[in-house]
């Protein structure tokens, strides 16, 4: 796609939440993707999921973004600030798009390459990491550590590999199916 990818971090330094989207529009990127490996207290729980910032109603959702945003320097109790936050994102029905096509590609990956595979699907949630990008935002879990299967395929990186790449089609679907968007294009 002849496009600049800036990483918040480059090993496994710890950088705040805030500090990644803080990063990405200092940077005025047109995409932030934030990935994670979920977990779960359940073993057998496995599958890949991509949210986007909103209010959401489902417990399971909402218990995710609580331990995701535990390091955040703000507390997502702190509704107003974020329903405030969360309201004034207009990218909201951009970062779902995203979302889908993320999703899309991780699933069908996964499909391929673990059988049974659960697609968990597309999801909202007020996580700290997405909230005041100023671009299109999703968040990607891309399997559950706390599963055995997928703990080992996510230790091999052949597998994180064939990730990147399915994650690459789902951003490249995304940025093709939008007629106003340009890739940045290599120096």
């Amino acid at each position: 796609m002849a496009a600049e990818v800036i990483y918040t971090r480059t090993d496994d330094t710890f950088v705040p939440l805030e500090g990644r989207t803080a990063l990405a529009n200092e940077k005025k990127a047109d995409l932030f993707l934030s990935i994670h490996a979920n977990s779960s207290s359940i073993p057998r729980i496995a599958g890949v999921e991509t949210f986007y910032l909103n209010i959401t109603g489902t417990r399971d959702a909402l218990d995710l973004a609580a331990r995701e945003n535990a390091s955040a320097q703000t507390s997502i109790f702190e509704l107003q600030d974020i329903i405030k936050r969360i309201t004034l994102h207009d990218k909201s029905a951009e970062s779902l798009e995203f979302a889908k096509r993320i999703q899309a590609a991780l699933f069908s990956f996964s499909n391929k390459n673990i059988p049974a595979s659960k697609d968990r699907g597309v999801k909202s949630a007020p996580f700290v990491v997405l909230i005041g990008a100023n671009m299109p935002s999703v968040l990607a879990e891309i399997g559950f550590l706390s599963n055995p299967r997928e703990e080992s395929l996510l230790k091999k990186s052949d597998y994180r590999d064939k990730l990147a790449e399915a994650i690459y089609k789902g951003i490249e679907r995304y940025a093709t199916g939008l007629s106003h968007f340009q890739v940045a294009a290599r120096p």
